[in-house]
Parts: structure tokens; sequence; C-alpha cells
């Protein structure tokens, strides 16, 4: 499983975005809303998700603004979520300097 980045800063995103366009010469980053509520669920004590928090969401793009009937399957996303700093660990946050 990828690594989680607590407390990091907006040009960090913003740097992580710009790869993702600069990796692929021809793709365009999409800003898309989540639909409906996100399923939330503690970690569980056993199986694939063991340990970890689990935010279930669905992303909705319109059917007009793609081209072609089939299924999207190139794609690369990341999600970008706002904690209440009181519930976030205090080892994981960033220092200034770093």
């Amino acid at each position: 499983m990828s690594n989680v980045v607590f407390s990091d800063s907006s040009q960090s995103i913003s740097n992580l975005a710009q790869r993702l366009v600069d990796g692929y010469d021809d793709s365009v980053l999409v800003l898309a809303p989540f639909a409906g509520k996100a399923s939330t669920y503690a970690p569980s004590k056993k199986g694939k998700y063991k340990g970890y928090y689990r935010l279930e969401l669905n992303v909705l793009i319109p059917e007009d603004a793609i081209k072609g009937e089939d299924c999207l399957n190139d794609f690369a996303a990341f999600a970008v979520v706002r904690l209440p700093k009181e519930r976030v660990q205090e080892h994981l946050w960033k220092e200034e300097s770093e």
C-alpha cells in the first residue's frame, strides 16, 4: 500500500499533480466531485484492510465529457483529504522546514 502523507503543503500537492501531467504528454488534469455520501470504515481487525481507516467514494465524470463509448481505464488519481488536526497523531506532523 502506498504511503499516506500528513500535513503536506499545498505546493507539494500541486507538484504531485504537475508530475501526473508531465509524465504523459497526451493527458489533462480533471477536477471531479465526489458523488453522494462517502462511506467511512474504522480499521478492521483482520482481512485485506486490517489496520487502515477506509473511505469509499465515487467520482462522477459526465458522459458527454468523454469521447468514445468504452470504460475509462487509463487514468491516475489521488485524494486530498481534510482532517481535524486533533484527530491526527502528533508524530505524523511534518516540521515546517521539511
